[in-house]
């Protein structure tokens, strides 16, 4: 099912992405912005699917956790570089505080998705400031605080933030594009490697999304 729904989407991303390099003949204003449509619908319709079939084989217990011992300091700078470019496309600052090096036991593919998910929610619900992660290793496990200085979350609403297909509005009562199933997955990622994800935030102020991980596999006795 995964490659009978992706392939079609990835087609229609490519084939579009090259009428918009003007390979076939150029484009005139309307048609530019018609195709750049359909490559965004794509792409948000691609998320989703990838989305739902993570989710799927969580919750049917097909995902099993690849664990080894990776730089968990390295996987959070490559989460901020792939966030990059948007953050510098709205002048916002992207800053890191952690130890040099700090070695996790855990599936460093999963832990780079639900990374770059928080970092990239910070990122586009900040419009002045900036995002500042901190990495700390506290009773054998690592946390890694994202805090951003965005519009924050407003109490009556923090409940529904990790709930399936949930979507909050931001500060100016508009809800942001997204699947609405990116913090849920990733909490689902994270319990399934023994962690947790939790968050604070205040209203007008800015939130702090904290992903915890064990450093080690806990053995089952």
């Amino acid at each position: 099912m995964s490659h009978e729904l992706r392939t079609p989407l990835n087609s229609i991303i490519g084939f579009t992405g090259i009428l918009l390099q003007e390979l076939a003949g150029p484009l005139n204003g309307e048609q530019r912005k018609q195709l750049a449509m359909v490559k965004s619908s794509s792409r948000h319709l691609l998320q989703l699917v990838t989305d739902i079939i993570y989710l799927s084989k969580i919750e049917a217990g097909k995902l099993e956790p690849c664990r080894e011992p990776f730089d968990v300091t390295k996987a959070v700078q490559e989460a901020l570089e792939t966030l990059r470019v948007t953050a510098d496309r709205k002048a916002l600052e992207l800053t890191l505080e952690a130890p040099e090096h700090l070695t996790l036991e855990s599936d460093p593919r999963r832990v780079r998705q639900i990374l770059v998910n928080l970092i990239g929610n910070a990122v586009k619900f900040t419009e002045k400031g900036g995002v500042a992660v901190t990495v700390t290793e506290e009773n054998g496990a690592v946390r890694m605080a994202i805090r951003d200085s965005g519009p924050g979350i407003r109490s009556e609403d923090m409940g529904r933030l990790f709930q399936f297909f949930s979507r909050i509005p931001s500060n100016g009562g508009q809800t942001q594009e997204g699947t609405g199933l990116g913090l849920y997955l990733s909490k689902k990622m994270a319990n399934l490697l023994g962690g947790d994800i939790t968050a604070e935030s205040e209203f007008g102020t800015g939130s702090v999304f904290t992903l915890t991980l064990p450093l080690r596999k806990r053995e089952v006795p």
